[in-house]
């Protein structure tokens, strides 16, 4: 079975979000780039990244976004958001930065809470038994909804940042 990625998909795929802490100004000088390849194991059991345009259960898609300071002064605060589309899991342990930033995964770690918890890995969610008692229990990768990770430095003026992360596809 195969799984077409159309144009149309791609750019909903491609929705990363941004967030400058107290610089909104500042967020059409950061250009930023999203793409993605699929990730291939060659005959001789290497990693290879190749674009496609369909993927099978089972593959992974390596996202990347890459994010240029395009201003003349450095840039703190910077926050980069994106999601874990519906139909594939995050593969913990695959995400990569060129910045030192801290890596969080989003998703619903406490029921007693309305909506989505950001955490830091190893991520822990609440669950009830059947009795009703809260014991926490390691994240499942297939429960992550977004990752984001949060620049540590100030990205200094033309310089880039590169993030990464992969999917399973389910």
């Amino acid at each position: 079975m195969f799984v077409q990625i159309p144009r149309t998909s791609r750019a909903v795929l491609a929705g990363v979000a941004l967030s400058l802490v107290g610089l909104p100004a500042f967020a059409e000088a950061l250009s930023s780039t999203f793409s993605f390849l699929v990730v291939e194991t060659g005959d001789d059991g290497q990693e290879q990244l190749v674009e496609r345009g369909t993927v099978r259960p089972g593959e992974v898609i390596h996202y990347q976004l890459r994010h240029e300071n395009m201003t003349e002064a450095a840039m703190g605060g910077i926050v980069i958001a994106a999601p874990v589309p519906e139909g594939v899991s995050l593969q913990i342990g695959g995400e990569t930065t060129s910045v030192p930033a801290v890596f969080e995964v989003q998703a619903e770690l406490d029921p007693e809470q309305d909506g989505l918890e950001w955490s830091t890995l190893p991520a822990m969610r609440k669950v009830a038994d059947a009795d009703g008692t809260l014991r926490e229990e390691p994240l499942p990768q297939e429960a992550v909804a977004a990752v984001r990770w949060v620049f540590s430095e100030l990205l200094e003026p033309g310089a880039s940042a590169l993030n990464t992360y992969r999917v399973r596809v389910d």
